[in-house]
């Protein structure tokens, strides 16, 4: 039985939106991982991206939400490629430290419709987007523990 008293259909779309989101990012990443010379970092970010869509799944269960076909997720999260295959390490990080603040805002905003008890889960969606800032302004920087926040994150 689902559970949806608490949460609005505004809240659900977001945060099955969010979820698809994810699983396309982490399709993105590991698309983006043949651009570079970083690949190993990238995966790594694509495995942030799935570890964070994992933390909604049980809430996904909870209000009997169904997300799309991974495979046509993942075309779509492929189709973000375009226009990033021709960066150079340098404007990708700095494209993460720009773009991926808003998307903080963003789960920010799911966290403040969503009923107290799956707050949770978000925070744990939420913190992937800090890792990913924290590792790119530290890989910027040139710090050896870049991959610290990742690690932590995935931990």
């Amino acid at each position: 039985m689902t559970e949806t008293s608490n949460a609005s259909s505004e809240y659900l779309d977001t945060l099955l939106r969010y979820y698809e989101e994810e699983i396309g990012g982490e399709a993105y990443f590991f698309a983006l991982a043949d651009h570079f010379e970083e690949r190993d970092k990238i995966i790594l970010l694509g495995k942030v991206e799935r570890r964070a869509a994992e933390a909604v799944v049980p809430l996904l269960q909870k209000y009997g939400l169904k997300p799309r076909e991974e495979s046509i997720i993942h075309a779509e999260g492929n189709s973000h490629l375009w226009g990033h295959e021709d960066y150079t390490w340098c404007e990708f990080l700095t494209h993460i430290i720009n773009r991926y603040p808003a998307y903080l805002d963003d789960f920010h905003g799911l966290e403040s419709m969503a009923p107290d008890e799956d707050l949770y889960a978000l925070k744990t969606l939420t913190e992937h987007e800090v890792a990913a800032i924290d590792f790119a302004k530290k890989e910027l920087t040139g710090d050896p523990d870049s991959l610290s926040p990742l690690l932590r994150y995935l931990g």
